[in-house]
């Protein structure tokens, strides 16, 4: 029994892994497809929609898979997180269009946030059902339907801006391409594996259900998580605002590309999280000391390593990478490279110490270096940008990620020295 679980346990990695690889290479294909057909200028305009609908949609989507896979919340009905989940996108959607007015975009800038914010809206509404999967150990499933959703969202916006020249028309395929996985496979009842001769949603079991109390007490589960959420996006999301009304959208698509470096980047920070954050939690709970300063020391080496690579290779190579990848106008700001590398460098250290907290438990406690690295990416981006242009951003996202770094480390060692020099009670003796 227990070699069929770990074998259950591989095969549920790998296929989320993989599922995880195509759709991120998906979101890198769709801006690499829009760089080579379109201007930076409409490159930005993307760039911007993102920036706009990413945290709203982080915040109003509370993190509802994870409350929906906890031990506490696993008896509450999935239709009531069916009907949060639809009731709060729409409400995402409202605040992006309020927001676009307040700030007087055009009409077809608002178009474009507007219907990133639609393809990014049905995409939280397969992710709910990809909760109740990941509740029934189905995650092959939900690594098909990424894959499947990365590929024909390439497939959908390659073809229609290659057609049409427009950037509305590409990310209309996006959301068509996402519909049709939605509708043709997320919320069957063969994926679900639900039994009955109805059809999707009018299976009881996968229709929206609206119990006023319940769905107030996931809000109340939700929406601090949201907002933990919230804050960590910001961080990306922010310097795009700044150059769109300081600089220019040509400005801000070259960025969007630049910074995809950390995005890659990323993507290692976040596997070896995830591959050390059961280690973390049990040597943190067991008092090992020793053990989990151990690893958290290597993880930070690791995030510090990861940036120097980056730093290295942009300075010998990044114009070349720039000019194959994407087109030569990018590559002529490839100086930029090595500095967003070092801001890098400085972010994937300060997000292994938040492993390091959310492994311990900390939750709220990383709510104030959130905060106070987004004060301070603000306040220097409105000094710097006017100075020293795209610089002046990147220089602004060193500060905030050593903010965020130091605010984080002084929480956890105050956090952990308390917690390793506290007595053991007889309880956890026992």
């Amino acid at each position: 029994m227990q070699q069929s679980e770990r074998s259950s346990l591989s095969a549920d990695f790998s296929w989320t892994f993989v599922g995880n690889v195509v759709y991120a290479a998906g979101q890198f294909a769709m801006l690499m497809l829009l760089t080579k057909l379109l201007r930076p200028e409409f490159v930005g305009q993307y760039a911007l929609g993102l920036a706009l609908i990413y945290p709203l949609m982080m915040l109003t989507n509370m993190q509802l898979r994870s409350v929906m896979n906890s031990a506490g919340a696993q008896r509450a009905d999935f239709g009531n997180f069916l009907s949060l989940r639809l009731l709060m996108t729409t409400v995402a959607l409202a605040i992006a269009f309020v927001i676009a007015q307040i700030l007087h975009y055009s009409r077809e800038l608002t178009e474009v946030v507007l219907i990133v914010g639609c393809a990014y809206g049905i995409e939280t509404i397969s992710d709910v059902f990809y909760a109740r999967l990941q509740l029934h150990d189905r995650l092959a499933e939900v690594a098909k339907s990424m894959m499947i959703r990365a590929l024909l969202s390439v497939l959908g916006m390659g073809v229609a801006v290659y057609l049409s020249g427009s950037l509305v028309w590409g990310i209309l395929a996006v959301v068509i391409a996402r519909c049709i996985v939605l509708l043709g496979y997320d919320i069957s009842q063969r994926t679900q594996n639900v039994p009955g001769e109805s059809g999707r949603l009018s299976n009881k079991i996968l229709a929206p259900r609206f119990d006023l109390k319940e769905q107030f007490g996931l809000l109340r589960h939700g929406l601090p998580l949201g907002i933990v959420v919230l804050l960590t996006t910001l961080s990306s999301s922010l310097p795009n605002f700044f150059i769109k009304h300081g600089l220019t959208e040509r400005d801000l698509g070259i960025f969007s590309v630049i910074s995809l470096t950390i995005s890659v980047g990323n993507m290692a920070v976040v596997s070896l999280g995830q591959a050390a954050f059961a280690r973390l939690a049990r040597s943190y709970f067991n008092r090992n000391a020793a053990e989990f300063d151990a690893l958290l020391g290597k993880l930070l080496l690791a995030g510090a390593a990861i940036g120097a690579v980056g730093m290295i290779v942009s300075q010998f190579a990044g114009r070349e990478i720039l000019t194959m990848i994407f087109r030569r106008e990018y590559a002529e700001r490839a100086d930029l490279l090595p500095w967003i590398m070092a801001a890098g460098a400085i972010l994937f250290m300060a997000q292994f110490v938040g492993f390091g907290l959310t492994a311990a438990g900390y939750y709220y406690a990383q709510v104030l270096p959130n905060i106070l690295a987004t004060i301070s990416l603000v306040v220097t981006c409105n000094w710097l940008i006017a100075r020293h242009g795209l610089f002046g951003v990147i220089l602004s996202m060193l500060i905030a990620a050593l903010v965020q770094l130091v605010t984080s480390a002084i929480v956890l060692i105050v956090k952990t020295r308390k917690h390793f020099s506290a007595p053991i009670s007889a309880g956890e003796g026992a």
